[in-house]
Protein backbone atom coordinates (compact mmCIF):
# COMPACT_ATOMS: atom_id res chain seq x y z
CA UNK A 1 0.00 0.00 0.00
CA UNK A 2 1.13 3.50 -0.42
CA UNK A 3 0.96 6.31 2.50
CA UNK A 4 -2.25 7.92 1.12
CA UNK A 5 -3.89 4.34 1.00
CA UNK A 6 -2.99 3.52 4.27
CA UNK A 7 -3.86 6.74 5.96
CA UNK A 8 -7.87 6.51 4.16
CA UNK A 9 -8.18 2.44 4.93
CA UNK A 10 -6.78 3.74 8.88
CA UNK A 11 -9.57 6.19 9.17
CA UNK A 12 -12.48 4.40 7.78
CA UNK A 13 -11.66 1.35 10.22
CA UNK A 14 -11.41 3.95 12.96
CA UNK A 15 -14.55 5.68 12.18
CA UNK A 16 -16.61 2.37 11.07
CA UNK A 17 -15.66 0.72 14.27
CA UNK A 18 -16.37 4.05 16.32
CA UNK A 19 -19.79 4.10 14.87
CA UNK A 20 -20.26 0.09 15.09
CA UNK A 21 -19.79 0.38 18.71
CA UNK A 22 -21.79 3.54 19.38
CA UNK A 23 -25.14 1.98 17.67
CA UNK A 24 -24.25 -1.09 19.28
CA UNK A 25 -23.73 0.72 22.77
CA UNK A 26 -27.10 2.15 22.11
CA UNK A 27 -28.64 -1.28 21.96
CA UNK A 28 -27.51 -3.21 24.27
CA UNK A 29 -26.85 -0.36 27.23
CA UNK A 30 -28.23 2.81 26.36
CA UNK A 31 -31.81 2.02 25.07
CA UNK A 32 -32.07 -0.70 27.83
CA UNK A 33 -30.87 1.65 30.97
CA UNK A 34 -33.15 4.15 29.62
CA UNK A 35 -36.42 1.88 29.38
CA UNK A 36 -35.42 0.32 33.29
CA UNK A 37 -35.49 3.96 34.10
CA UNK A 38 -38.92 4.17 33.69
CA UNK A 39 -40.52 6.23 30.54
CA UNK A 40 -40.61 9.52 32.41
CA UNK A 41 -36.79 9.48 32.40
CA UNK A 42 -36.32 7.96 29.30
CA UNK A 43 -38.03 10.22 27.32
CA UNK A 44 -35.98 13.39 28.33
CA UNK A 45 -32.97 11.64 28.55
CA UNK A 46 -33.05 10.30 24.73
CA UNK A 47 -34.48 13.50 23.78
CA UNK A 48 -31.26 15.41 25.65
CA UNK A 49 -29.01 12.81 23.68
CA UNK A 50 -30.64 13.33 20.63
CA UNK A 51 -29.55 17.04 20.33
CA UNK A 52 -26.32 16.81 21.98
CA UNK A 53 -25.16 13.71 19.61
CA UNK A 54 -25.63 16.05 16.66
CA UNK A 55 -22.21 17.88 16.74
CA UNK A 56 -18.69 17.97 14.55
CA UNK A 57 -16.67 15.11 16.25
CA UNK A 58 -20.19 12.72 16.10
CA UNK A 59 -20.55 14.01 12.17
CA UNK A 60 -17.02 12.70 11.50
CA UNK A 61 -17.13 9.60 13.25
CA UNK A 62 -20.44 8.45 11.58
CA UNK A 63 -19.61 9.34 8.09
CA UNK A 64 -16.11 8.88 8.42
CA UNK A 65 -17.00 4.98 6.80
CA UNK A 66 -18.32 6.24 3.94
CA UNK A 67 -16.20 9.67 3.10
CA UNK A 68 -13.19 7.64 3.56
CA UNK A 69 -13.99 4.29 2.86
CA UNK A 70 -15.19 5.71 -0.57
CA UNK A 71 -11.83 7.47 -0.72
CA UNK A 72 -9.67 4.66 0.22
CA UNK A 73 -11.46 2.68 -2.59
CA UNK A 74 -10.12 5.02 -4.83
CA UNK A 75 -6.42 4.89 -3.73
CA UNK A 76 -6.70 1.00 -3.27
CA UNK A 77 -7.88 0.68 -7.16
CA UNK A 78 -5.78 -1.20 -8.37
CA UNK A 79 -5.17 -3.36 -5.01
CA UNK A 80 -6.86 -6.34 -4.42
CA UNK A 81 -7.75 -4.42 -1.30
CA UNK A 82 -9.99 -2.17 -2.97
CA UNK A 83 -13.01 -4.75 -3.43
CA UNK A 84 -13.27 -5.51 0.92
CA UNK A 85 -12.78 -1.64 1.40
CA UNK A 86 -16.02 -1.02 -1.41
CA UNK A 87 -17.87 -3.44 0.61
CA UNK A 88 -17.53 -2.32 3.91
CA UNK A 89 -18.12 1.63 2.80
CA UNK A 90 -21.51 -0.24 0.95
CA UNK A 91 -22.37 -1.96 4.43
CA UNK A 92 -21.40 1.58 5.96
CA UNK A 93 -23.42 3.66 3.70
CA UNK A 94 -26.80 1.26 4.38
CA UNK A 95 -26.56 2.21 7.61
CA UNK A 96 -26.63 5.45 7.81
CA UNK A 97 -29.52 4.29 4.69
CA UNK A 98 -31.75 2.91 7.06
CA UNK A 99 -30.19 6.25 10.14
CA UNK A 100 -31.60 8.72 7.98
CA UNK A 101 -34.73 6.76 6.84
CA UNK A 102 -36.01 5.08 10.17
CA UNK A 103 -34.01 6.14 13.37
CA UNK A 104 -33.79 9.76 12.57
CA UNK A 105 -37.34 9.80 12.08
CA UNK A 106 -38.01 8.64 15.04
CA UNK A 107 -35.78 10.31 17.14
CA UNK A 108 -38.01 13.29 15.83
CA UNK A 109 -41.12 12.10 16.38
CA UNK A 110 -40.01 11.67 20.17
CA UNK A 111 -38.12 15.22 20.29
CA UNK A 112 -41.78 16.45 18.97
CA UNK A 113 -43.59 14.74 22.16
CA UNK A 114 -42.10 17.38 24.34
CA UNK A 115 -42.92 16.90 28.18
CA UNK A 116 -44.52 13.81 28.62
CA UNK A 117 -45.46 12.09 31.46
CA UNK A 118 -46.84 9.37 32.88
CA UNK A 119 -49.07 7.02 30.41
CA UNK A 120 -48.45 9.06 27.78
CA UNK A 121 -44.54 9.07 28.36
CA UNK A 122 -45.10 4.97 28.70
CA UNK A 123 -47.21 5.18 25.24
CA UNK A 124 -44.15 7.58 23.44
CA UNK A 125 -41.72 5.28 24.56
CA UNK A 126 -43.02 1.97 23.75
CA UNK A 127 -43.78 3.27 20.32
CA UNK A 128 -40.11 4.94 19.85
CA UNK A 129 -38.43 1.65 21.01
CA UNK A 130 -40.48 -0.60 19.21
CA UNK A 131 -39.35 0.96 15.78
CA UNK A 132 -35.88 2.57 16.56
CA UNK A 133 -34.36 -0.74 18.50
CA UNK A 134 -35.18 -3.54 15.51
CA UNK A 135 -33.45 -1.05 13.06
CA UNK A 136 -30.58 0.08 15.32
CA UNK A 137 -29.70 -3.61 15.66
CA UNK A 138 -29.38 -3.95 12.06
CA UNK A 139 -27.47 -1.16 11.49
CA UNK A 140 -25.51 -2.32 14.05
CA UNK A 141 -24.80 -5.54 12.34
CA UNK A 142 -24.20 -3.58 9.55
CA UNK A 143 -21.30 -1.44 10.39
CA UNK A 144 -19.93 -4.20 12.77
CA UNK A 145 -20.14 -5.94 9.53
CA UNK A 146 -17.88 -3.56 7.72
CA UNK A 147 -14.98 -3.91 10.20
CA UNK A 148 -14.85 -7.27 9.70
CA UNK A 149 -14.75 -6.85 6.50
CA UNK A 150 -11.80 -4.14 6.66
CA UNK A 151 -9.68 -6.54 9.07
CA UNK A 152 -10.50 -9.42 6.84
CA UNK A 153 -9.45 -7.90 3.30
CA UNK A 154 -6.62 -6.39 5.62
CA UNK A 155 -4.95 -9.51 6.76
CA UNK A 156 -5.69 -11.21 3.39
CA UNK A 157 -4.43 -8.49 1.40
Amino acid sequence: MDPLQDVLVTLTVVTTGLSAGVLAGFGYAVIPGLTRAGADVAVVAMQRMNTAILNPLFAVIFGGGVVFGALGTWAAWNDGLRWWVLAATLLTLLGIVITMTVNVPANNRLDAAADVHGTEADRVWAEFTSVWMPWNIVRSVLTTAAVVVLVVGLLVG
